[in-house]
């Protein structure tokens, strides 16, 4: 029941998993809020945060290295070779792990050899949610 709810929830969000994990799970900018605030709330709990460039086409990304179609959209994600954010959620209650969790994400800052990236400036910086679920867990789009 469990993994049906989070699936719901991914679905409800438009949030994309890559693979057929519960990492990587991309969703987009106007989304993110309240993902996580659901997520959090339905005592599941987020990992990780990696980063993807959002492309109108799969010819026109200018840092990502590829990856999948998007389902919900016109447009493809490409994953941006950085390291994931970790997320360290020590003893905080729902609300503050939800401010959290969109700090790590707003604050978010890449530099590159000839430019630094801000996601606040950046509107195809796109963040990637990796949940801490049993291993067995396969979700619904790979089902």
């Amino acid at each position: 029941m469990r993994q049906e709810h989070l699936d719901i929830i991914l679905e409800k969000h438009k949030a994309q998993p890559v693979g057929s994990g519960y990492i990587d799970i991309i969703v987009r900018r106007e989304n993110y809020q309240n993902l996580i605030q659901e997520l959090i709330e339905n005592g599941f709990i987020i990992e990780s945060i990696s980063w993807w460039e959002w492309c109108e086409n799969e010819t026109e990304c200018k840092y990502g290295l590829g990856g999948p179609q998007s389902d919900f959209y016109d447009g493809w994600f490409a994953e941006i070779p950085v390291d994931v954010d970790d997320v360290q959620l020590p003893k905080l209650n729902d609300a503050e792990s939800i401010e959290e969790v969109v700090r790590i994400i707003e604050d978010k800052s890449i530099k590159f050899s000839d430019e630094t990236i801000k996601f606040k400036n950046s509107d195809w910086l796109t963040p990637a949610i990796w949940m801490n679920v049993p291993d067995e867990w396969k979700n619904k789009k790979s089902a």
